[in-house]
C-alpha cells in the first residue's frame, strides 16, 4: 500500500460517513460500527506502509547526499592533482595555481549546489508525507468522535451535543391557565 491507497482509504471513510443516515433532529450521524472499524484497521495498516516510504525517501536523500560528497571530492582531488601537475610541468606556477583554485572553487559549489538539492528533494517528499498523515489522523479523530456520539445516542445516553441542543431551544411559558 501506498500514499495513494492510503488517500483512497481516508476517501472510502468519508464516503462512507457522508453516505450515512442521520438521526432525527440531532444531525447526527447512524453508521455500522463494524464497517468503520474495518475502515479504520485498512487505515492502521497502510500507515506503515507510508512510513516505510518516508524511510526509504530518507535512505534515497542520504544516497544522494553520500553521492554529491563523493563527486565533490572527486572533483576536489582531480583539481589538486591537476593543480599539482601544473605546477611541475609548467614555467608559470601562478597561472597554474589560479587555475586550479578556481577549479577546486567550482568543484565546491557543484558539490554544495548537489546536496542542497538533495535535501530539499527529501524535505519536500517529506513534509507531503507528513501532511497526508495529517490528513489521515484527523479524518480518523472525526470518525471516531462521531462513532462516540453515534454509540452514545444507541445507548439512549444524552451526548453533550444534545445538551447543548436542547438548553438552546425555546422554553413554552409558564403562564398559569385560566
Amino acid at each position: 500500500m501506498g500514499e495513494q491507497d492510503l488517500l483512497a482509504l481516508l476517501d472510502e471513510l468519508e464516503g462512507y460517513l457522508a453516505d450515512s443516515s442521520r438521526i432525527p433532529l440531532t444531525g447526527r450521524l447512524m453508521v455500522n460500527e463494524q464497517e468503520v472499524f474495518e475502515i479504520i484497521d485498512r487505515l492502521r495498516q497502510s500507515i506503515p506502509e507510508a512510513l516505510h516510504q518516508a524511510q526509504k525517501v530518507n535512505r534515497e536523500r542520504d544516497r544522494l547526499l553520500q553521492q554529491a560528497r563523493e563527486e565533490g571530492d572527486a572533483l576536489i582531488n582531480e583539481s589538486r592533482v591537476y593543480a599539482e601537475k601544473m605546477a611541475r610541468e609548467s614555467a608559470i606556477t601562478q597561472k597554474a595555481q589560479e587555475e586550479a583554485d578556481r577549479v577546486m572553487e567550482e568543484a565546491r559549489r557543484v558539490s554544495r549546489e548537489i546536496r542542497l538539492a538533495a535535501r530539499d528533494y527529501a524535505d519536500e517528499l517529506m513534509e507531503r508525507v507528513e501532511s497526508h498523515m495529517m490528513k489521515a489522523v484527523a479524518v480518523i479523530r472525526q470518525g471516531r468522535e462521531e462513532l462516540g456520539m453515534g454509540q452514545a445516542a444507541a445507548a439512549g445516553e444524552e451526548t453533550p451535543a444534545q445538551r447543548t441542543d436542547l438548553a438552546e431551544q425555546p422554553q413554552p411559558s409558564r403562564r398559569p391557565a385560566g
